[in-house]
């Protein structure tokens, strides 16, 4: 279908109107407890031709330098009303990413201006900025990102793209993941970073994608029969489109029943249009789906698994919401290699665990077909992206049901005589995957406690169910099993053993049973130790227990008594037997230097305090209100309305009544510039891997997230990823490594969290981004993608794009040592 066509005067009331709906046009301040980003004028319409603007002058240079600073210290208030009425658009182009990254109240009003300006890119941000900034102003931002949409198809081509092609960014995966090729200027040379951190040349972002992707986050009432309504338009809207209905469905948990029928239209296709299988995205992020559209699911996404695709996938997750009658579908799936890859086929096995009593017996099949000979040689080709579709395979069986045998063997897997480590591995994955399939609720079984064989018993000993095991592997499936039953008597002496020493991860996953086991006794003690280690995983997942369940870090009362009188008060009471240790424990924290640059680690233990109403922190709280990091504000908040007994509010760096009239007008505390940011990265640069894997490779790109990209830069010359182990790899989805400690919290020490350089970019195969515990939360640690994933667009940093079989790599791998070719 064409796009329709309107005169210009309708393009600029259309486009005025995108700034009216959120009364950003009329040069005044918007309300709130902060002042306005480039609030003394609205900006005026671009020049087309500024996307081809020449060289950046001294001035701009230096505005480029101080919109990035900007940016990272989250000052909203220097973004100024001339940087968005520049007239070269790279100044433009930065001070909307600022302002997009920073978002909130402060940088709304400017967001609101840049939406109206011609350059494509410009306009990108803007709407990507808005979407993350629309709480309590659903309606209207969705009404202006509407308007500004209805201009644009009025108007002529947007600045900086071609007609009617649409940015290579804006569906799928990138165009170079494939070969994994670094992303390219449109000049076809390498992207690189400006004089001020800002894009130079780098890919254009598809504001068309971004505006859709911007209604769906919001959320308001239009925003649904919207989207339906623009999957009728051209291909690249509908694909937007379909995006922006799974970020809807994501928050609401819900679309409409026409809503399914019309994505099922579009996924079917017609003789006149070819089936767009994106449509089917959605579907995929709904738990439930009405019984009346299942039939046609199961149908529509059963004929796209015929269309190779990158869209593939969520046909295949679809089937997993179409009913126990597409087990068999999905079991073909899961089988046929060859002919689905390796992340279809784990996804299939997913979405047979979703589907019953068809989907365990399709899955049981499954493994005793996957499942890999006890042969030495047959073995060694356990390094492949085979072996994570198997073990996704075990992982959504719920019993050994009718694999027993299957899973007997497994268990049983003889290790290869002199086998390398990466063998040694994978052959206790499978092992202990089985035994925690076959021993139910024993966890003295010995098939479990000799399951590890990376760090097999003393010649001679036998397994001790008193003791941990010694290997990672096997000391997490023993806790796992620990966990199925009341932990007590003897049961109970094994939990200890495991929640205060030995691995790591095995002692975190013991401590997080403390939250579901209230029969577990001397739980405060454990919980004391955990606050006091040194590893920040173990720290803040002792305080997300104490968070989520306050009661289990209190003393018996007969215990508070000896401590201290009993009081009326039920707070009071709930301090009077919160344990010394753990208190002072969490206010140790609070004061701890470095912890305050480490948002995850610091929001835990604020939620922590607030949860045990300690009264003693109320003044640390405080200070935290005026920290840098909003989530940090934020959480500061709630814990101070909790001691309080009222809800306070942290946004303007100032602990106040939330909402109260005569609130101080002062923008949010800027932080300090990061060290990256005097010496940033100016060019892509590769990264070989020498790993258990073999060679793998990635080339990080600066141009959309400089500062990001100069601390991976610097850590991987500095040899910090040498030895690092891979510490998560979820098949068909994800790779990640870089943690300090290999449990996937922390960072390197003495670099604070990264801002986040979040931007409107998909992520698909081999996409490299920054992994998070939440905003700003990100420093060393990176994420390879197996697929096609809409969920984290505009989610997480792009910093590159690998080659290489990262998906052949699995938990515990590790890194050998990592060079950097610029």
């Amino acid at each position: 279908m064409p796009r329709r066509r309107s005169s210009s005067l309708l393009a600029l009331l259309l486009s005025l109107s995108a700034c009216a709906a959120l009364s950003a046009c009329t040069g005044q301040p918007a309300s709130g407890p902060a002042p306005d980003a480039g609030s003394s004028a609205a900006a005026p319409a671009a020049s087309a031709t500024s996307a081809a603007a020449p060289a950046a002058s001294a001035g701009a240079a230096e505005r480029l330098d101080a919109l990035l600073a900007a940016e990272q210290r989250r000052a909203a208030v220097e973004v100024s009303p001339a940087d968005q009425q520049s007239r070269d658009v790279r100044v433009r182009r930065a001070a909307a990413r600022a302002l997009a990254r920073i978002g909130g109240d402060a940088a709304r009003p400017g967001l609101a201006r840049a939406l109206a300006d011609e350059d494509d890119e410009v306009v990108a941000w803007a709407a990507y900025g808005l979407g993350f900034s629309c709480k309590e102003r659903e309606a209207e931002t969705v009404s202006a990102l509407v308007a500004r949409a209805l201009a644009r198809d009025a108007g002529p081509s947007p600045a900086g793209t071609s007609s009617g092609a649409p940015a290579a960014v804006s569906s799928g995966a990138p165009a170079a993941a494939s070969s994994g090729a670094p992303a390219v200027a449109s000049s076809g040379a390498p992207a690189a970073a400006s004089s001020g951190g800002a894009p130079a040349g780098a890919t254009p972002l598809d504001a068309g994608g971004a505006i859709a992707r911007a209604i769906g986050r919001c959320g308001a009432e239009t925003s649904e029969p919207t989207l339906v309504a623009w999957l009728d338009g051209p291909r690249e809207r509908a694909i937007h489109a379909a995006y922006a209905l799974g970020d809807l469905a994501a928050i609401k948990l819900k679309l409409r029943e026409e809503t399914l029928v019309a994505l099922l239209n579009l996924a079917s296709g017609s003789a006149a249009s070819p089936p767009v299988p994106e449509a089917l995205y959605p579907i995929g992020r709904l738990e439930h789906v009405p019984l009346t559209v299942i039939p046609r699911i199961r149908d529509v996404a059963t004929a796209r698994l015929a269309e190779a695709s990158d869209a593939r996938l969520f046909a295949v997750r679809a089937l997993g919401r179409a009913g126990e009658a597409a087990a068999s579908e999905l079991a073909r799936v899961l089988s046929a290699k060859g002919v689905f890859t390796a992340g279809e086929r784990a996804e299939a096995a997913r979405a047979l665990k979703r589907l019953g009593p068809p989907g365990q017996r399709a899955l049981a099949d499954a493994v005793a077909a996957l499942a890999p000979s006890a042969d030495p040689i047959a073995l060694t080709g356990l390094v492949s992206e085979d072996f994570g579709v198997l073990v996704t395979a075990l992982d959504a069986l719920t019993s050994a049901g009718a694999a027993r045998k299957a899973l007997r063997d497994l268990a049983a897997l003889p290790p290869p005589p002199s086998a390398p480590a990466a063998i040694l591995r994978r052959v206790a994955w499978l092992r202990c995957g089985a035994a925690r399939l076959l021993v139910g609720g024993d966890y003295r079984d010995p098939l479990l406690l000799g399951c590890d064989v990376t760090a097999p018993a003393e010649p001679g000993s036998k397994p001790d169910a008193g003791a941990p095991v010694r290997g990672s592997i096997g000391a997490r499936a023993v806790v796992e099993v620990i966990g199925r039953d009341a932990i007590a008597g003897a049961r109970l002496a094994a939990f200890r053993a495991y929640a205060a020493s030995g691995d790591l991860r095995a002692r975190e996953a013991a401590i997080e049973l403390i939250a579901s086991h209230e029969e577990i006794a001397g739980a405060p003690d454990l919980l004391a130790k955990a606050l006091a280690a040194e590893e920040p995983g173990l720290v803040a997942t002792a305080a997300e227990v104490i968070a989520r369940q306050p009661q289990r870090a209190s003393e018996a009362p007969a215990q508070a008594k000896r401590r201290r009188r009993k009081r009326s008060d039920e707070k009071d009471a709930l301090a009077a037997v919160t344990p010394p240790a753990i208190e002072g424990a969490l206010l140790s924290i609070l004061d701890r230097p470095g912890a305050r640059d480490d948002p995850e680690l610091i929001g835990a233990v604020v939620d922590a305090v607030g949860a045990l109403s300690l009264k003693p922190a109320e003044a640390r709280l405080e200070q935290l209100c005026r920290s840098s990091y909003p989530t940090t504000r934020a959480r500061a908040g709630t814990a101070l309305g909790v001691l309080r007994g009222r809800k306070i509010a942290c946004d303007a760096g100032l602990p106040g009544d939330a909402g109260a009239a005569g609130r101080p007008a002062v923008a949010p505390p800027a932080g300090e510039l990061p060290a990256e940011a005097s010496a940033l990265a100016r060019e892509p640069a590769v990264l070989i891997f020498d790993t258990d894997a073999g060679e793998l490779t990635m080339t990080l790109d600066p141009s959309l997230a400089p500062v990001a990209v100069t601390r991976f830069l610097d850590l991987a010359r500095s040899g910090y990823y040498d030895g690092k182990i891979v510490h998560r790899v979820v098949p068909g989805f994800v790779t990640q490594f870089g943690a300090p400690f290999g449990d996937g919290a922390g960072g390197p020490p003495g670099k604070p969290a990264l801002r986040c350089e979040t931007s409107p970019v998909a992520f698909g195969p081999l996409r490299v981004g920054v992994a998070l515990a939440g905003r700003d939360t990100g420093s060393s640690q990176l994420f390879v993608m197996h697929a096609r994933a809409p969920h984290l667009d505009g989610q997480y940093a792009a910093v590159g794009l690998a080659s290489g079989p990262w998906v052949a790599l699995a938990d515990g791998d590790v890194i050998r040592s990592v060079k950097v070719r610029d």
